[in-house]
């Protein structure tokens, strides 16, 4: 391999090479730039860095070329791609041959430095899917589609939308950032959570899952912050709380939003102080934690509601990663069912369907699930009860998923399936101005005919950063 601490970048853009150098040179780092990808080469033979970073698009060369060159004239030399686009397969076949990582364009400085210790420091080492990689239970990948591997975490899915999500986590996970993690109801968040803490350096310690929202607040409070003996009524011996008992590992806060605002200015000294104080206690415990939070709201909009403190949103959303709704992950529906179907099977093996037939898998290709993953694990598991066969038929599916809506179902219903397919199409017409625009929001919005700052904030609510 090439010197540690040595690092070439290679970009087209000469204010793109000026930003990068800069700040790696403020983190110690030696860098060397180039805007000629050809002349490039010439350095990495002269200079043998340990990583290079280079451009996806260029004119003579694309990073392809310059991956495959460096890889020729050493080895052992990490190569990260940079990419202005949202081509991430094509930033995944790359790693597939041989790339240590990619940055999609606007990455931040904390992005740069993180992909730079992965590759002198050998912080959280991860390899993306391949064909043949594992399935849930650890073994290798087999007809079911990818999955997202750790120990105890096993998260489905072959699409672009979830493969970004997957390659996100992939890349966050080492790191001691918090992270708050957005979806509707029954994405899958508290399984991202876990997959980020069984992937980070504090995989061995505790992972505390915390319900915002079933718990009264004063219940709540003495959860997460414990007590003393005789703090209130009720109280007849000292109890840690669930900060301290998670010590050494992760806090999981699920639903977020839901806490008071007496809770969260709670929250927000506990992530700023890392200390915590029991309810009637006097003194301040010293905790060693990541927070992890999650929310189906938009908390952006609760904050200028005035219902979610500014500063504890910036606080939880370092970095922020958006499960796309099952609607939108073409091909996963039938990955996932039959993945869910097989676990029934395991668990009850006495006569239970195998298989779905052809016309129960074009339903659930058709249907919009709403409920998302969750619902779709909830039909599955109704149908393999209900069959009596090897098959699941599509009469062993509920009404709702042949579009027959029961007589006693109210508007709330409706309005749910209405604000589905209203996001889907925002976020499918958002996704072609912004490609028809090259990711420039200013030509987006003057296109759309509205203000750049709508579009920024639509940006984001789809979590379409990537784009721009």
């Amino acid at each position: 391999m090439g010197i540690p601490g040595k690092i070439l970048i290679v970009d087209d853009e000469p204010e793109a090479l000026e930003n990068c150098r800069r700040i790696l040179n403020r983190l110690h780092y030696e860098c060397f730039i180039e805007s000629d990808p050809r002349r490039a080469l010439d350095l990495l033979q002269r200079e043998r860095p340990g990583l290079v970073l280079t451009d996806l698009c260029m004119p003579e060369m694309d990073g392809i070329g310059v991956l495959d060159a460096a890889k020729r004239l050493d080895p052992g030399v990490h190569v990260v791609l940079l990419t202005a686009y949202a081509t991430v397969q094509t930033a995944v076949t790359a790693m597939r041959q041989g790339a240590l990582d990619y940055l999609t364009k606007p990455f931040t400085s904390a992005e740069l430095e993180l992909v730079a210790r992965r590759a002198f420091e050998g912080i959280g080492p991860y390899e993306p899917a391949r064909d043949g990689d594992l399935n849930a239970d650890g073994s290798r990948r087999s007809e079911e589609g990818r999955t997202a591997w750790s120990p105890g975490v096993a998260i489905l899915g072959d699409s672009p939308e979830m493969r970004r999500v997957l390659d996100l986590v992939a890349r966050v996970a080492p790191t001691t950032t918090n992270v708050l993690i957005c979806g509707e109801s029954g994405t899958g968040k508290e399984l991202i959570a876990r997959a980020l803490h069984a992937q980070s350096r504090r995989g061995d310690g505790p992972f505390v899952p915390v319900d915002c929202v079933s718990l009264p607040d004063t219940l709540l409070e003495s959860e997460l912050f414990g007590h003393e003996k005789g703090a209130f009524t009720g109280a007849h011996a000292s109890k840690p709380g669930l900060f301290e008992l998670a010590h050494g590992g992760t806090v999981f806060l699920d639903e977020v939003s839901a806490m008071s605002p007496m809770l969260q200015s709670r929250l927000l000294r506990v992530i700023q102080e890392r200390q915590v104080r029991p309810l009637g206690g006097t003194r301040f415990l010293d905790i060693d934690i990541r927070v992890l939070a999650a929310s189906n709201h938009d908390l952006e909009e609760a904050c200028r509601k005035g219902t979610f403190r500014h500063d504890l949103y910036y606080r939880l959303n370092v970095i922020q990663i958006q499960l796309p709704p099952l609607r939108e992950r073409a091909g996963d529906v039938t990955v996932l069912a039959q993945a869910f179907l097989k676990n029934y099977a395991a668990r009850n093996p006495v006569a239970s369907p195998r298989r779905f037939s052809p016309e129960t898998l074009e339903v659930f290709r058709r249907y919009s699930w709403p409920g998302n993953v969750r619902q779709l694990h909830n039909v599955v598991e109704r149908a393999a009860a209900l069959a009596s066969g090897e098959s699941i038929g599509p009469d062993h599916l509920p009404d709702e998923l042949h579009g027959r809506v029961p007589d006693d179902a109210d508007s709330t219903r409706f309005k749910d399936a209405k604000q589905a397919v209203v996001r889907s199409f925002e976020r499918q017409f958002l996704a072609d101005l912004l490609k028809r625009n090259h990711g420039h929001m200013s030509r987006a919005a003057r296109e759309a005919g509205v203000d750049r700052k709508t579009i920024e904030r639509m940006v984001k609510k789809h979590g379409l950063r990537g784009l721009c």
